[in-house]
């Protein structure tokens, strides 16, 4: 595994995250949200190191079969015009997930007030405001290191 590969999550991935299967300890799941096709294998990495994640996470995952590398393909040169408002749904959609996948993760029931919340956002401004009370949140159930580094994540999904 090269520290520039991308992974990205499999059905069977995205599977155990909404069935929160027992078989995926807290911190790989942590990663496994985190894993999204876009960050290089390095920056999981540092993510995982500051969650007190294995080192092998990435690889654990990918022999459970819940991400796979994602290939570029070999033909792909010519850009296509992408439309700026469907970038800024996809955007939106993602960040939103994010915060919701990995809130319920931290504190299960516990995050229906502030899911619901999360559900009244319409625009990627929506979501800003509520970046304070998420990493609270997640700060008093998983401890400032892992808050701040899934803050973080969603700052980058925010800009």
């Amino acid at each position: 595994m090269n520290d520039d590969d991308l992974y990205a999550k499999t059905d069977a991935g995205y599977e155990a995250l909404r069935t929160r299967s027992a078989t995926l300890p807290p911190r790989l799941r942590s990663i496994l949200i985190m894993i999204d096709g876009v960050r290089r294998v390095r920056e999981l990495r540092a993510a995982a190191a500051t969650i007190g994640a294995p080192d092998d996470a990435i690889d654990t995952l990918a022999a459970m079969g819940f991400v796979a590398a994602v290939r570029a393909a070999a033909g792909a040169v010519e850009a296509t015009p992408v439309d700026p408002t469907t970038v800024a749904i996809e955007r939106f959609r993602l960040a939103k997930k994010y915060m919701n996948d990995t809130v319920v993760d931290a504190l299960g029931i516990r995050a229906f007030m502030f899911t619901l919340r999360l559900e009244k956002c319409a625009v990627l401004a929506d979501l800003a405001p509520l970046v304070p009370e998420y990493t609270r949140l997640l700060t008093k159930a998983r401890g400032v290191e892992v808050a701040g580094a899934l803050e973080t994540r969603l700052r980058e999904l925010l800009r």
